[in-house]
């Protein structure tokens, strides 16, 4: 596999990640866009519908007239067993951050989204 754009962010159209093919070999899914294997992905457009449950997540829809992508920003930073690991400060100002892009993400403005690619209840 070709690793060189595997974890660099493609910006890529909401229409573009309606139809990743993906594969579950491995612990976590990779997805590839013409046969380039993908994991993280750039994108722009309106913000369309907003679900907010505080201090669990923050899911909204982007649309940029090709296709509407659902998105999700965590906010469970300071409960979640993951980041029991890690250093506590820096997981302070990581969930500050999250809560503060919630606070900017508003139906109707325009948003760039960087993340990775990934699937949650069969969606991607």
């Amino acid at each position: 596999m070709d690793d060189s754009l595997y974890c660099r962010h493609l910006k890529l159209l909401p229409f573009d990640l309606l139809s990743p093919t993906s594969s579950s070999s491995s612990d976590q899914p990779t997805f590839s866009r013409k046969a380039m294997p993908v994991s993280r992905a750039e994108s722009v457009g309106a913000i369309t519908s907003r679900d907010h449950k505080p201090s669990k997540f923050l899911k909204f829809t982007l649309d940029d007239g090709t296709a509407c992508i659902s998105c999700i920003l965590w906010l469970n930073h300071l409960s979640c067993p993951y980041f029991s690991r890690c250093d506590s400060g820096s997981v302070a100002l990581l969930a500050d951050a999250a809560r503060r892009f919630a606070a900017e993400i508003q139906i109707g403005k325009v948003a760039r989204v960087r993340g990775r690619i990934g699937s949650n209840r069969e969606e991607v």
